[in-house]
């Protein structure tokens, strides 16, 4: 178990300004059975009209308006998260989680991956923990990690047929080569200690239990990541969407840092709205 204190800031800038701007951001870590945030505070701006409430998948979500003319769009997310709680989360009953057993855009699969995922072979008593962890490993050895190669649109089969990416690319081919062996299995979004962006990883459903492996770093998940948002695939996780109106020019900058502190005993605090070494 860890505590972890988290920050998230992210910051658009427009040239020209525009208005007329909507938006929905899934940034909130949110407290399961693997892990509790306390003292968490975000910041908006701007924020003429704000509601919050969860999404299909139990994201939590802030939809935003704002009217006005603006030059710019940042939140800023802080907090704490007592992670590693527990090893697992327990699933829902079948009917509710069948929705992650099937392949999307970014994750169907092509030749490449079928290709791949027929040199596996699997022995009856296998539960679905040991198929997706013995994936994940093969994959680990076979892919390579190279940033800048890929793009937010690139497919899982796309990523394989290159045979390198990042984060999102290792975790949508896990979740290709999960769902052909009829797994259910989340996309995730989160952050993982020390500083930079944020982090994608895959929870697979095996005998009633979500567990979380990161395939990007070829290990199951424990204390030093924190999760934002699950979903099918990266789609369904996006941290920042949003329209607006003017021909503008937009530029993003991103930080994310994720520190161990030491374990203090404090009472949460509420949240507030004010204007204002791994792969990853």
């Amino acid at each position: 178990m860890k505590e972890l204190r988290f920050e998230y800031v992210m910051r658009l800038d427009f040239s020209p300004m525009v208005s007329k701007h909507r938006f929905t951001l899934k940034c909130i870590p949110h407290s399961d059975e693997r892990q509790k945030v306390s003292e968490l505070e975000v910041v908006a701006y701007p924020r003429e009209f704000i509601s919050e409430a969860e999404d299909a998948f139990g994201n939590h979500c802030i939809y935003g308006h704002a009217e006005g003319m603006h030059d710019h769009f940042s939140f800023r997310v802080t907090g704490k998260a007592a992670t590693g709680l527990a090893p697992w989360e327990h699933a829902k009953e079948d009917h509710l989680i069948g929705i992650y057993r099937y392949q999307t855009e970014y994750t169907r699969p092509g030749p490449c991956i079928r290709k791949f995922a027929d040199s596996f072979s699997f022995t009856p008593e296998m539960t679905a923990y040991d198929k997706a962890f013995t994936f994940m490993t093969g994959l680990y050895r076979s892919f390579q990690y190279v940033p800048y190669v890929t793009g937010i649109h690139t497919t899982a089969e796309e990523a394989m047929a290159l045979g390198k990416g990042v984060c999102q690319d290792y975790s949508h081919i896990l979740l290709s080569l999960c769902r052909m062996e009829g797994i259910p299995c989340r996309y995730v979004v989160g952050m993982l200690i020390g500083e930079g962006a944020s982090h994608a990883w895959v929870e697979i459903c095996s005998e009633g239990r979500w567990i979380a492996l990161d395939p990007t770093n070829n290990l199951v998940v424990d204390d030093q990541h924190i999760k934002i948002s699950a979903g099918r695939d990266y789609q369904d996780c996006i941290i920042n969407q949003g329209i607006f109106t003017g021909q503008t020019r937009q530029t993003q900058q991103i930080l994310v840092s994720v520190k161990e502190t030491e374990n203090q005993h404090s009472a949460p605090k509420t949240r507030s709205w004010r204007e204002s070494s791994f792969r990853r």
